[in-house]
């Protein structure tokens, strides 16, 4: 298996895309999150990922920069079922408010011809926590990480034996979603900023996102393994890798990566 990540970049990013990323199996792809706008298109052309082998797409949250390219990925599967010999059906997941909100974008932005196809081959689906489904034969549970600024969700991925791979989307660990990081061989995480620059901007007070010594304590603490720190700022992307894990070397001593746009990393 492997992670393709398709952008490690923030909200407001413009050197980099919008965090988002696939975790690939053989041929088959599940989607996770897919950043502001059409730009996902170009990245997964870049990786040579066709949209008829994403299985599956998950939108963690109704921020702009995760849940606007879900509105492109679908318009590319809406095409192909009505101009092309392709019927399998592409399964959606979200909570509730990011369903609503992909439903009700579509029908202001798609052809009513588009929107027909809701539910029918393009499926809409509804998780909260403790719900398990497979994708791309790995079990999945959802759980509400309890963001403070809108509904998000996250993931758990069950890997070969007992190895867990777990995403709690952009904001800082909550308590509650302790539990489901804990023992993770994986964590994918955000880390907003780094170092003295963090300390001084404070982005965990003025936006709830992560440092990366908050990140990393966490990890040390619950026993994790690897983490993949992405959703950073994108003011020194030359320099950003080294700077970061660096900082994260300080507190964490388990594996730590911070790709860059397009990188792969085998899980």
């Amino acid at each position: 298996m492997k992670i393709i990540i398709l952008g490690t970049g923030h909200g407001s990013a413009t050197e980099c895309y919008n965090t988002c990323f696939t975790i690939r199996e053989n041929e088959k792809h599940f989607l996770v999150d897919a950043g502001g706008g059409n730009g996902i298109l170009k990245q997964l052309s870049n990786m040579k990922i066709k949209v008829e082998n994403i299985e599956a797409m998950f939108i963690s949250h109704t921020h702009t920069d995760h849940i606007m390219g879900s509105i492109w990925i679908i318009r590319m599967i809406a095409r192909k079922y009505l101009v092309e010999d392709y019927n399998k059906p592409f399964y959606i997941y979200g909570n509730d408010k990011v369903i609503n909100a992909i439903r009700k974008i579509c029908e202001v932005v798609l052809p009513e011809k588009f929107n027909e196809l809701m539910n029918n081959k393009i499926k809409l689906n509804i998780v909260d926590t403790g719900d398990e489904i497979e994708i791309i034969g790995k079990k999945v549970q959802f759980f509400d990480i309890k963001a403070k600024k809108v509904k998000q969700t996250g993931f758990v991925m069950w890997l070969k034996d007992q190895e867990k791979f777990t995403f709690i989307g952009d904001e800082t660990c909550s308590k509650e979603t302790e539990k489901y990081v804990k023992n993770s061989k994986w964590l994918f995480a955000d880390a907003y900023m780094a170092g003295k620059e963090a300390e001084e901007y404070n982005p965990i007070k003025r936006h709830h996102h992560s440092t990366v010594k908050f990140t990393s304590e966490l990890c040390q603490r619950l026993n994790v393994e690897k983490v993949i720190l992405s959703h950073t700022i994108d003011t020194d992307l030359k320099h950003r890798k080294k700077n970061f894990t660096t900082d994260a070397k300080k507190y964490f001593k388990g594996t730590v990566f911070v790709p860059d746009d397009l990188e792969i990393i085998q899980l």
